[in-house]
């Protein structure tokens, strides 16, 4: 059930289920058995501390004292993502791996953090983690491993505390380094329950006081409203330099933020990066750290570069939770759905999946809550489930009829037309087209308009 390459001996483990016992004769075994994947690695050239057993009991190689005590009746969720860190230092994990099982990490701080924390969702992130450990595993020895998933899966066995102690700093220094540090927010010492009734409002944006700044401010924002660069730029320094002159840190982060909008506007990607990881570290507003994340894992997301889009969208769900931002939130995990079915990840493109759509459920808000599900229905297509895909676009469709967002709510039928007609059933693909052409009547989308009625001609 476990092996030297987890945080301690563990010989009197007790699993819940049938109270049975790890005996000292398989736990000599296990060890036996790493004993040998390590001398063979050492002949190999490889890393010796890969699977290689642990010299002192409940210690790691690298020192540190294993957080799990396994005599005890109740594990806290803070214990099993200490070592959880640590077994990922110790089978010496390349940076690329640990910062991608980091990101999950902080998925499970983040929702471990609330009052009522939802246990499927951690344990969800704590194997996806795990499988990333064992990949790595698996290609170091050449050898199948399941070690860290077996560990986790044990640990499932027995009682959890998914609830983070109020104290508890959960800030490890190898948290996602994309050119400095991608920075996490810091823990609430208690955070309240919010009852959605209607949208939550996300803090606020900062709005410079200094009225001088804030003139500056404005009239930078409405040339770049307008795509003027140059002038844009312009007042955008200046306003730096008055936000400088005063002292007003917040602001100069903000402006960061803003020209960072502005360079993206116009594909200037190392610049619009260069202003984002400013702001994200410079602010105080989590609202402006989640945004500031959010627009630089969509900047790598569009260069393909898998890692630092995932870590960056990741911070920017625990971000916009701090901030109470929902709908950011919910488009975060949208995608990181999306960037996972583009690897054909169906088990965390899913994941993500269902977690934006819960997210976007608590808005309470039929708009941002049929885009989910839209984009998820997408997600579903390109999976090759287009059984799971029509039900999203079900779903989808009673939330854009009821926000009145017509225009969504054609595409959504036309796209699931397209499903039926695959499927060979023209009556149902027919009577999907004929809800999307009345759906379109009083809009301006006459290319939309267009495609539907040539895809009814063609039935």
């Amino acid at each position: 059930m476990y092996n030297s390459i987890y945080p301690a001996y563990i010989n009197t483990y007790q699993g819940l289920n049938n109270n049975r016992r790890i005996t000292k004769k398989e736990d000599d075994e296990k060890s036996s058995q790493s004993s040998q994947h390590a001398e063979n690695d050492i002949n190999q050239g490889k890393k010796q501390n890969i699977n290689q057993p642990f010299q002192v009991p409940n210690v790691f190689p690298n020192g540190e004292k294993v957080a799990i005590d396994y005599s005890k009746k109740q594990i806290g969720i803070n214990q099993v993502l200490s070592d959880f860190r640590n077994t990922a230092n110790a089978i010496g994990a390349p940076d690329d791996v640990k910062n991608e099982v980091f990101a999950y990490l902080s998925l499970i701080e983040n929702q471990a953090q609330k009052n009522n924390p939802n246990a499927n969702i951690i344990q969800a992130n704590l194997k996806n983690a795990s499988q990333i450990l064992d990949d790595y595993i698996t290609k170091t020895l050449n050898k199948p491993s399941k070690v860290v998933e077996n560990w986790v899966e044990a640990l499932f066995l027995q009682q959890i505390d998914y609830k983070m102690p109020a104290e508890t700093v959960s800030q490890p220094e190898e948290t996602l380094q994309i050119q400095e540090t991608v920075i996490q927010p810091e823990p609430k010492q208690e955070k309240q329950i919010v009852n959605h009734v209607e949208y939550s409002k996300p803090q606020e944006i900062y709005i410079p006081e200094n009225p001088e700044l804030k003139r500056i401010f404005i009239q930078a924002k409405k040339y770049a409203a307008i795509d003027d660069k140059e002038k844009a730029l312009y007042y955008f320094q200046t306003a730096m330099d008055t936000a400088d002159e005063i002292g007003d840190k917040e602001a100069k982060a903000m402006i960061h933020y803003e020209e960072g909008r502005l360079y993206d506007g116009f594909k200037n990607a190392e610049d619009a990066l260069y202003n984002y990881h400013r702001a994200a570290k410079e602010s105080i507003n989590n609202n402006i750290k989640a945004r500031a994340h959010y627009s630089m894992g969509k900047i790598y997301d569009d260069y393909v570069k898998f890692e630092p889009a995932v870590q960056h969208l990741s911070a920017a769900v625990s971000f916009a939770g701090e901030a109470d931002n929902l709908k950011l939130q919910s488009q975060a995990l949208s995608n990181l759905a999306r960037i996972h079915t583009q690897r054909y990840d169906k088990q965390n493109a899913y994941m993500f999946m269902d977690m934006s759509d819960v997210i976007a459920n608590e808005t309470k808000n039929s708009k941002i809550k049929g885009n989910i599900l839209f984009k998820n229905a997408r997600y579903c297509t390109k999976l090759g489930d287009n059984a799971k895909a029509l039900e999203y676009y079900k779903n989808s469709a009673g939330e854009y009829n009821s926000s009145n967002d017509k225009e969504n709510l054609a595409k959504n039928y036309k796209e699931a037309a397209e499903i039926m007609i695959g499927y060979g059933n023209i009556a149902k693909a027919r009577k999907l087209l004929s809800k999307a052409f009345i759906s379109l009547q009083g809009t301006d989308n006459l290319e939309l308009k267009q495609e539907v009625v040539t895809a009814l001609s063609q039935l």
